[in-house]
């Protein structure tokens, strides 16, 4: 038997294709509410299936989204992505996600190969604040771009991403209401999530700060970073980590070098990933409210151009206290 067609569909309901098209595409603005019910009933008992592909040789779309993330071995992009394709999918849409390896070359690689791909628009979650924004510009003259997360200077479109500032204001409060005043910050120096968290966290504890800054967001720079935090363990009594695969190889590394987790050091992390609440203790985080944003997002993306103009639009953490924040 062959797969029902949209003429099927038109004449189980009695219109013409055309009135079948456009129930079926969402666009029935100007049909009658009584016959756009005939087409949805006659496509449910048809079970018909669009042809996206025919749809996209007429139209030009192909219902597809791209999205590029600094590196899929942080638990978090997986996360963030899901979030995304979630609201896609929603809409009928279809997701397809790359990795730029922490790398801005692979990064505009990246960019060029997806929008060869003829995907609708794009997601970046830059890899540099500074380096990234050439390439995203030159997509953006090409296909809707919205940058997710963090944002790059020069890029020529919007950013959706977390108020940074309140984030580390929420960690830093918690931190002192447990009788925490030697508190050390452990960040990345390159993305602008990184900096906004360093220039924060400085602001809220004042130049003479403990600060640790890393290269990368990974569990073995949070290995580096613990390192650190043992040789002078008579300055801090608590750590707020600027990704959460720093906090996991950060408390990792404290629990072999026998330094106990909130005891002796107070630990939280920055993105409230699942892993968290499997780790001994299970650590404190900021959620990042990644639905509202992809909605956002998603929502821009289908904007006109104008609405894309380079800004950073925030969005509220929220604080997740875990045992690694316990008060003693």
């Amino acid at each position: 038997m062959t797969a029902p067609r949209l003429i099927d569909v038109a004449n189980a309901a009695g219109v013409s294709r055309a009135t079948a098209s456009r129930v079926l595409a969402g666009t029935q603005r100007n049909v009658d509410p009584d016959l756009a019910r005939r087409v949805e009933e006659a496509a449910e008992r048809l079970d018909y299936q669009p042809n996206h592909s025919a749809r996209a040789l007429r139209t030009g779309a192909t219902g597809t989204i791209g999205v590029i993330v600094p590196t899929l071995a942080n638990p978090y992009f997986v996360q963030l992505a899901d979030a995304i394709a979630q609201h896609v999918r929603a809409v009928g849409g279809a997701l397809v996600v790359s990795d730029a390896a922490n790398d801005t070359a692979i990064e505009a690689e990246q960019i060029d190969t997806l929008l060869g791909g003829r995907v609708d628009g794009l997601f970046v979650i830059p890899v540099s604040a500074s380096a990234s924004g050439p390439a995203i510009r030159e997509a953006a003259r090409r296909r809707p771009v919205v940058l997710f997360d963090r944002w790059a200077r020069g890029s020529g479109t919007v950013a959706v991403t977390l108020d940074n500032v309140s984030a580390v204001k929420l960690l830093v409060d918690h931190l002192e209401e447990i009788g925490r005043r030697r508190i050390a910050l452990v960040a990345d120096q390159t993305s602008s999530s990184g900096a906004e968290r360093l220039a924060a966290f400085t602001k809220l504890q004042g130049s003479g700060a403990t600060t640790i800054l890393l290269p990368d967001f990974t569990t073995d720079a949070g290995r580096t970073a613990a390192r650190r935090i043992i040789e002078q363990r008579d300055r801090i009594d608590a750590v707020v980590c600027g990704a959460d695969v720093l906090a996991v190889g950060l408390v990792s590394t404290l629990h072999r070098s026998s330094v106990a987790v909130p005891r002796q050091i107070a630990v939280t992390g920055f993105d409230d990933t699942e892993m968290l609440k499997l780790l001994d203790p299970p650590i404190t985080s900021i959620r990042h409210p990644l639905s509202v944003m992809a909605e956002r997002g998603l929502t821009l993306l289908q904007a006109p151009g104008g609405e894309r103009t380079e800004r950073v639009e925030r969005f509220p953490p929220q604080l997740v206290v875990r045992a690694s924040t316990s008060e003693l």
